[in-house]
């Protein structure tokens, strides 16, 4: 076994560890949870009589309230089945499909997320520290497997700075994970039956296997992916289409082809496309059968919603990239701030170059033409004056947060939904310029593109969808890899301060940790009674 192996299987000690930790602390909030809210709750009343109907095989009963396809209760009566042939449970066997069983089935995804999430990581930030120009948004977009970037890594540094520096940034990359794996919307519902957790889940294998080039293994999991929520089709085509892009752009770099811009790159995008069809058609099979799978769904369902549809009816509701954007914004702002904060104050004794990667609402200000900042803030209020639309569920369902924010703010005061304009064009400022960085302009059109796809056609606010794009904008930002180098004989001349970048994952998880804190704390301890006795927990 030589050192490189060695440190690949510490590493994974160390996740094992982590992983257990974080286990013993789910199932033990899981545990509490279940003592104090013992019936299904919400979305549970339609998801677990469901999953107990598949469990005494019934599947031919249908509850019309729900909206998306069986994928979820039919992986949870494997795992159900899973648990029963281990004798885990009282030995009856219809047990394992209890509210306390099937909510663990969320808590025990979380494994197979922590792992994916690192896997993802690690992929991804080997290809932006090893690249040929590390400052490239174009080859910081391609992905390969992790052994090839060993292979570039040896090519800059002998073997010992080869296992020093796979030991730091593997450390920091393990920190990350935590931080991602506890984003407190996604980790809240882990202890519901809801299909939010296990659609993640999947959205997380597709990436990491289309990252791998596993592209047959890859659509597998978009597959199952649209089983449990058919909007994921979208980040499917998201994944599907950014393979493409990363052949475009390998193309591009081997003719040593100039940036174009923006219009003249979609051009070139969809020339390419035309002339490697027969190429793009063999190698991304998969994706296009799941593509047609879905179209032929579509046909045969008369729409993308199953049952309920009056109470999920398209509209084109522009604020929900509005609501997206500050959302992600403010769950992003302890690191990225501060850092930026530290660094226009020359804390860190950065040069004029690196002070331009700066995402404080300073820098905000000087980046935008005062002129351009007007036009958009009109064209935002008219947007909302014309495209906003107000759910009944939103208005009735007082065990929402986002009931409060609108009875009490936005619907309360005429002047409510416009006076975070400027929070808004901040946000999506700020989520462009970070992932501009390491992205292509291409690669950026089209993460919003998809995010507006899926987004745009809800006319109801719900935090959890935006669950996934805010995962992707996380898995593709690296800012504490760009905002910190300092002078070294390695990585194109710099090396990276990974101790100041932990620190600011620290603080990312400790903000985490503790809004994941409250929320639960609120939701256990604060419950109200409903008239007609029912009670009530307030959660996202």
């Amino acid at each position: 076994m030589n050192k490189i192996q060695q440190t690949n299987q510490n590493d994974i000690l160390k996740i094992c560890k982590i992983v257990g930790i974080i286990m013993i602390i789910s199932l033990s909030i899981l545990k509490i949870i279940n003592s104090y809210q013992i019936e299904p709750y919400v979305d549970e009343i339609f998801h677990i009589p469901q999953t107990i109907k598949y469990c005494e095989f019934k599947f031919k009963e249908w509850d019309n309230k729900i909206t998306t396809l069986p994928g979820l209760y039919i992986l949870a009566l494997i795992y159900s089945n899973v648990l029963s042939f281990f004798g885990i449970g009282d030995g009856i066997w219809i047990s394992h499909c209890s509210v306390a069983v099937l909510r663990s089935f969320n808590v025990f995804c979380l494994i197979i997320t922590f792992f994916s999430i690192y896997e993802i990581l690690k992929i991804s930030t080997y290809n932006l520290l090893l690249s040929p120009s590390t400052s490239s948004p174009s080859s910081s977009s391609s992905s390969s497997s992790t052994s090839s970037l060993s292979s570039s890594l040896s090519k800059k540094m002998n073997q010992k700075e080869i296992i020093e520096d796979q030991n730091s940034i593997n450390n920091t990359i393990i920190l990350r994970t935590i931080h991602l794996s506890i984003f407190p919307i996604f980790y809240f519902f882990h202890f519901l039956f809801y299909t939010d957790v296990v659609s993640t889940l999947s959205i997380f294998l597709t990436l990491l296997f289309s990252l791998k080039n596993q592209f047959n293994l890859s659509s597998f999991f978009g597959l199952i992916s649209v089983t449990i929520r058919q909007t994921n089709i979208i980040w499917v085509f998201f994944i599907t289409i950014n393979n493409i892009l990363k052949l475009y752009e390998e193309n591009k770099e081997k003719q040593n082809i100039k940036e174009f811009n923006l219009l003249k790159e979609i051009l070139e995008f969809i020339k390419f496309s035309i002339i490697n069809l027969l190429l793009i058609i063999k190698k991304f099979f998969g994706f296009i059968l799941v593509g047609i799978l879905f179209l032929i769904f579509l046909y045969w369902n008369g729409g993308i919603v199953v049952g309920d549809k009056s109470n999920h009816e398209s509209s084109f509701h522009v604020p929900q990239l509005f609501y997206f954007s500050l959302l992600t914004m403010i769950f992003s702002l302890p690191s990225i701030l501060i850092s930026s904060l530290l660094k226009r104050f020359n804390y860190y004794k950065v040069t004029i170059n690196e002070k331009k990667n700066l995402y404080d609402p300073i820098g905000f200000l000087k980046d935008l033409n005062f002129k351009y900042l007007i036009v958009i803030i009109i064209g935002m209020i008219v947007m909302i004056w014309k495209f906003t639309y107000t759910h009944l569920f939103l208005l009735s369902d007082n065990r929402h947060y986002t009931f409060y924010i609108w009875n009490r703010f936005m619907e309360k005061y005429s002047i409510g939904p416009y006076l975070p304009i400027p929070f808004y064009c901040y946000s999506i400022w700020f989520i462009w310029k970070v992932l501009s960085e390491n992205r292509s302009k291409l690669w950026c059109l089209f993460y919003f593109l998809s995010t507006a796809i899926v987004l745009l056609p809800s006319p109801l606010v719900e935090p959890r969808y935006y669950i996934v794009p805010f995962f992707l904008f996380q898995l593709n930002q690296f800012h504490y890899y760009n905002n910190f180098k300092t002078q070294h004989k390695t990585i194109e001349g710099k090396k990276l301060n990974l101790k100041t970048v932990n620190q600011l994952i620290g603080l990312d998880i400790l903000y985490f940790i503790f809004i994941n804190f409250i929320t639960i704390f609120i939701f256990i301890k604060f419950p109200f009674i409903y008239p007609d006795g029912t009670i009530g927990r307030f959660f996202y």
